[in-house]
């Protein structure tokens, strides 16, 4: 009895085992087509697919279904059963549907190759695997359900993976070529790691995502981004190598993020980009040849620790915000190490928060610790500084410092009564930059190679002397929206402007000097009530050269050996130029369209054009001038009116006058006119009058050189 039950339990357990059926379009296998071997199959059989081309199916129930090589399935395959296993076959989708769908859970797609001309993989279900494949599609793989992974698979297209409005997905060792790799769209918990990827737009993208893991990834080529992180929260990039970017890691509008131990080399703009985002966390990061390794910009309150960057354009930028903290940087060998300002007018009081960061010593410049102090009063600064800012400061003093490579050598914000003194700095973007200061003296330093030497911007009363500035590729001195700074006994040398003024008023340059540069020696733009005293311009464009300046006095200057203009007035009223040397310049004076000038006692001599050339000028008085061996025209006046001139020497010029408008040629009877070396008379003055070349008269010139003291 007890053998015939365990043959009866024999038999039924013989009938009761998965079986395999054989798909064979020749006709020697079970079925002709899948769905046929589908039909015929139960829950746990297997279906193996000989050489050939079949159409697509429904996979209805738990299958394992294989592939021998040359297996190909054209058209849509749909699993809707769970726990299926797709394995070694060819899948070529339609135009217009997926070329293979999970709807279900707990499948697996093993060593398949899939291509589509619309989406090639579609996954619906939970807790499914797509592992060691060959993906190709416009849109490779698509994912809306949870707890997916793609694995280990060759992915082609211009979407690789993206996850929608889901979590826990994972895409790892995956090789990815695609304008956008991984996209995470509102997803969470999912992780995107040791992946090669390279393309054209971004590698990853997680858009309003929260608590993601991207790690250990490759991303390279000419991509816009290798990380996108937008509007996103608490996600972690970590250990990811990114080379050949715009930018390597960008964080757009995100917040506590975490980005550790990234690797991020030559990507154009920036390594790691911080666009409008807070609360973040970069820490460990090494980020060379990029345009900035990592740039800051809108993004208050971040946590930037231990981070190495090195020969990158910009080592670390802050721009635009305020309330950072970094600790342990190590800056070297970046063309511009530290740089922190405000891309808005940063002359605006609100903005000044904006520089209101949290940085101390423990953070180096070229092996030097970076000094940045906020709020402090009367302290020396130690001089082995290798970045100096002083925000909201008062009574702070430096010495002897040596700076080179820095965006701003020696940063001074909203700071009074602070001095520098002895200080080099060279190779920096400002060698010595002051934003809104007040009553700070700069002296006896030095800026070379920088962009602008020395800048003041919305400074008061502050003072600048026996500073030299060399081979800046921009000004030497630029002092912008400034009101009563002094310039005394500087120096500018072979740079693009000597020393510019714009829109200042009550400052005074005196006893300066410019030389070799390219352009203006000396510049006033929209400058109010500005004196110029005992200044040098030579070798120069333009020697000195006022524009829109109204008010402003000239006074004993040498401005000679220039190419075009000793001195140029333009568009200005109420210059009062007196005792100035112009000398061996294409003109020695040029106005054009000035009202109200006083030129008295100047020197304009063998100048290769015109000693004084005025167009379009009214109102004024030239007096006492001495207008000697100018090769074309001692005095050329074009289109001028109301201009009264005597008691000038005109002598041994090329012309000595020509005059084609209204102006007045000698102060009347009892004053007289001017000497003439053409024009020999009798008697200081005399009555026989001087016709000017075009129109004018001088009618009581003078036989004398000076005949009229």
């Amino acid at each position: 009895m007890k053998a015939l039950h365990v043959l009866v339990l024999l038999l039924f357990f013989s009938s009761c085992q998965a079986k395999t059926l054989t798909v064979d379009a020749k006709g020697s296998g079970d079925a002709l087509d899948l769905e046929g071997a589908i039909s015929l199959a139960t829950d746990g059989d297997s279906i193996l697919i000989m050489p050939g081309n079949y159409s697509g199916a429904k996979v209805d129930r738990s299958l394992n279904i294989t592939g021998r090589p040359g297996a190909n399935l054209m058209g849509s395959l749909t699993v809707a059963a769970p726990g299926c296993r797709i394995s070694d076959i060819d899948i070529i989708g339609p135009e217009e549907d997926s070329s293979i769908s999970l709807i279900s859970s707990g499948i697996s797609v093993n060593g398949c190759n899939v291509s589509s001309l619309a989406n090639a993989v579609s996954i619906l279900g939970d807790d499914n695997r797509v592992e060691n494949c060959t993906i190709a599609s416009p849109r490779a793989v698509e994912i809306k359900g949870a707890k997916n992974a793609v694995l280990a698979s060759s992915i082609s297209g211009e979407t690789a993976v993206i996850f929608n409005r889901t979590w826990g997905g994972r895409v790892e060792g995956c090789r990815i070529s695609a304008q956008r790799g991984v996209v995470l769209e509102e997803c969470h918990d999912s992780v995107v790691a040791n992946n090669t990827c390279s393309g054209s737009g971004m590698a990853i993208v997680l858009f309003l995502s929260h608590d993601n893991f991207i790690s250990g990834n490759r991303l390279s080529g000419q991509m816009l981004s290798g990380i996108d992180d937008f509007h996103s929260r608490g996600n972690s990039h970590s250990n990811n190598t990114i080379s050949g970017a715009q930018v390597g890691i960008s964080l757009r509008g995100s917040e506590k993020c975490n980005i550790t131990g990234n690797l991020c080399r030559k990507n154009e703009r920036a390594g790691i980009f911080v666009e409008n985002g807070s609360e973040n966390s970069l820490r460990d990061n090494h980020l060379s040849e990029n345009g900035n390794g990592i740039l800051l910009q809108g993004s208050p309150r971040n946590v930037l620790v231990n981070n190495s960057a090195y020969e990158n354009r910009y080592g670390i930028s802050i721009r635009d915000c305020g309330g950072n903290r970094l600790r342990n940087s190590r800056l070297r060998a970046n063309l511009f190490n530290l740089r922190i300002d405000s891309v808005q007018s940063s002359t605006e009081s609100s903005n000044y928060d904006f520089f209101v960061q949290d940085i101390d010593t423990s953070n180096l410049a070229d092996n030097k610790s970076v000094c940045y102090l906020v709020g402090e009063v009367d302290i020396a600064v130690p001089s082995d500084c290798g970045f100096l800012g002083l925000v909201s400061c008062n009574n702070i003093s430096a010495a002897g410092l040596n700076i080179s490579n820095s965006s701003s050598g020696v940063l001074l914000v909203n700071s009074t009564g602070c001095r520098i003194r002895g200080s080099s700095i060279g190779s920096s973007e400002w060698g010595y930059l002051l934003l809104h200061c007040a009553s700070c003296i700069i002296s006896d330093s030095r800026a070379a190679d920088c962009v602008v030497g020395f800048s003041a911007e919305k400074a008061s009363s502050c003072r600048l002397e026996q500073d030299r500035s060399i081979n800046c590729s921009e000004e030497g001195f630029r002092v912008v929206r400034s009101q009563g700074l002094a310039m005394v006994d500087c120096q500018a040398r072979a740079c693009q402007w000597g020393i510019s003024l714009q829109d200042s008023r009550l400052c005074r340059i005196q006893n300066c000097s410019a030389a070799d540069i390219r352009t203006d020696g000396i510049l006033l733009r929209k400058s109010q009530e500005i004196s110029l005293l005992d200044n040098s311009a030579a070798f120069c464009q333009r020697g000195i050269s006022l524009a829109g300046s109204n008010s402003c006095s000239l006074m004993d200057n040498n401005a000679s050996e220039n190419e075009m203009d000793g001195i140029s007035l333009q568009q200005l009223t109420a210059a009062h130029l007196q005792g100035n040397l112009a000398r061996h310049n294409g003109q020695g004076i040029f106005a054009q369209s000035c009202r109200d000038l006083y030129l008295e006692k100047n020197l304009l001599e063998e100048n290769s054009r015109f000693g004084l050339r005025m167009s379009g000028c009214q109102g004024g008085k030239i007096t006492e001038n001495s207008i000697s061996g100018n090769s074309i025209s001692g005095a050329n006046l074009v289109d001028c009116k109301e201009n009264v001139l005597y008691h000038n020497l005109f002598q041994d010029n090329g012309q000595n006058a020509a005059d084609n408008g209204a102006n007045q040629w000698d102060g009347g009877e009892a004053v007289g006119g001017n000497y003439w070396s053409d024009h020999p008379v009798v008697g200081n003055p005399s009555q026989e009058a001087r016709q000017i070349a075009g129109k004018g008269i001088d009618r009581y010139p003078f036989a004398d050189p000076w005949g009229w003291r």
